[in-house]
């Protein structure tokens, strides 16, 4: 039994994390809900015993597994150092892989691991080549091996697939009722919450400040904010500083790719032929690993295969001298990825007048106007009073709110979002909804939206690409006009 008893933990000089009363029995199932910027994951670290306790009681020595962004972060820059030094080794030229991630754990509960969460083909591939999607799945197979005296999942099906989460929603209910072993799940979505659990709390403040049966807690009106969330009134958002305007674009579409290939361990693309002209919305959808962010990354400019495909964005085709800037200032960007590479300890204003100049940290000095865009933004995103702290010291939520701000605060032609409303709550996410639909039908702005969840689409979708698996491992690819 783990008890948790008026406990305070340090977090940074000014502010603690407190577990009031908490007692985890063998087979219970927690499961916590809470605001971004409620303390989600600061919860989880201090239940891990990652951070110091300065007064009450907690758990000592206890084997604990955290699953969560952060850990997934720490791994992405631990294999960038491995790779990025002076005399590299072929190994560490290649990087972590999964198989590297399993080393020394359990055999028989790694395997049981792979085989639920659909893994096999993951394991001997580089982590920094998995989507973010795999790469959860791997931190999940590692905690599952790993045998724990006590598991943490912290907001776990960010990025995951439908099927994927349906998966780990029964391997969560399974290691419940079967193994002798507690676990703590922070969720942001009503449809993360297991059945059979043993309570229901809410987070907020850096501290567990109810914690009931899910039926009661399911009534309180806090809860049901937290977890449910219509459509906002949406007010004029700022428009991009006139200095600032885009020479208008050539007459064409804004993406043109033809008979593209590409492949890797399989072939990823066949032969595709996608166009997105001016007013088109796209949804993309698709299992993890299908080849969403695959495309994606064509069109951004981040895949290196551009070069060898028929490539055109925003009138400018790829390899024909360009600089990568020249395309890269008429589209705003967001993805898992780029959250992950988003490493810089910038001011929260600076991060989002980056996004003026397709930056990531900021190195031109600002003009008033660009400073009072910037600062309108962060009041539509309750920001405004974090102005000047570190982009790190925010949470998951906060960071991902911040970094489509910073995609949209130029207005540009081409929105490219890739799972944007990870990790938000369901205030959050209703915004960001609102902000992407107010762009669509005001402005000039496209949108190639990627979401897991069929609710998060914006109003205003016009044109679906799906990613279609085959019992073979491949995938066609639907277009179709809605």
């Amino acid at each position: 039994m783990l008890d948790f008893d008026n406990a305070k933990f340090y977090l940074t000089d000014k502010l603690t994390v407190s577990i009031p009363k908490l007692t985890l029995k063998p087979h219970d199932l927690i499961v916590l809900i809470g605001q971004n910027g409620s303390g989600k994951s600061a919860i989880a670290r201090a239940l891990a015993g990652e951070l110091k306790l300065l007064s009450g009681t907690a758990p000592q020595g206890v084997h604990t597994e955290l699953v969560s962004f952060e850990k997934q972060q720490q791994l992405f820059e631990a294999d960038y150092d491995m790779r990025n030094t002076d005399n590299g080794t072929a190994k560490e030229e290649i990087g972590i892989t999964g198989e590297d991630l399993l080393q020394g754990l359990d055999v028989k509960s790694v395997n049981e691991a792979i085989i639920a969460l659909n893994a096999a083909a993951l394991i001997k591939r580089p982590i920094r080549t998995l989507s973010g999607g795999e790469g959860r799945r791997m931190l999940l197979i590692k905690a599952l091996g790993a045998k724990p005296d006590f598991l943490i999942f912290d907001t776990p099906f960010d990025a995951l697939d439908v099927a994927t989460r349906k998966n780990l929603l029964e391997i969560i209910d399974y290691v419940h009722r079967n193994y002798e072993l507690p676990i703590v799940l922070i969720v942001n979505r009503p449809d993360e919450i297991p059945q059979d659990l043993t309570a229901l709390g809410i987070i907020a403040d850096l501290s567990i400040v109810k914690l009931d049966s899910k039926e009661k807690i399911e009534q309180d009106e806090e809860a049901r904010t937290l977890l449910f969330c219509g459509n906002l009134e949406m007010q004029d958002l700022p428009k991009a500083p006139g200095k600032l305007a885009l020479l208008p674009l050539r007459d064409g579409p804004l993406v043109s790719l033809k008979h593209v290939n590409i492949t890797y361990n399989r072939p990823v693309l066949q032969d595709l032929t996608f166009t997105v002209n001016p007013g088109e919305h796209w949804q993309i959808t698709g299992p993890n690993g299908a080849g969403k962010s695959t495309l994606l990354s064509l069109i951004t400019g981040d895949n290196p295969l551009v070069y060898v495909n028929d490539v055109t964005v925003c009138g400018i085709k790829r390899g024909s001298g360009e600089s990568i800037w020249d395309i890269k200032k008429y589209f705003g960007y967001v993805s898992g990825s780029l959250h992950l590479d988003y490493r810089v300890s910038a001011p929260v204003i600076n991060v989002v007048l980056s996004g003026f100049y397709d930056s990531i940290g900021l190195y031109q000095h600002p003009g008033d106007e660009e400073l009072k865009l910037a600062r309108q933004w962060l009041k539509l995103i309750n920001l405004a009073n974090k102005e000047h702290v570190s982009f790190k010291t925010l949470s998951f939520g906060q960071q991902r709110l911040l970094l489509i701000v910073r995609a949209l605060v130029k207005n540009p032609p081409l929105l490219i979002l890739d799972e944007p409303l990870q990790g938000l709550d369901a205030y959050g996410r209703a915004l960001v909804r609102g902000f992407l639909t107010y762009f669509m039908e005001h402005g000039r702005t496209s949108l190639l939206f990627v979401s897991h969840h069929q609710e998060d689409a914006p109003a205003g979708i016009t044109h679906r690409l799906s990613f279609v698996p085959h019992s073979d491992g491949t995938y066609s690819i639907e277009q179709v006009k809605l």
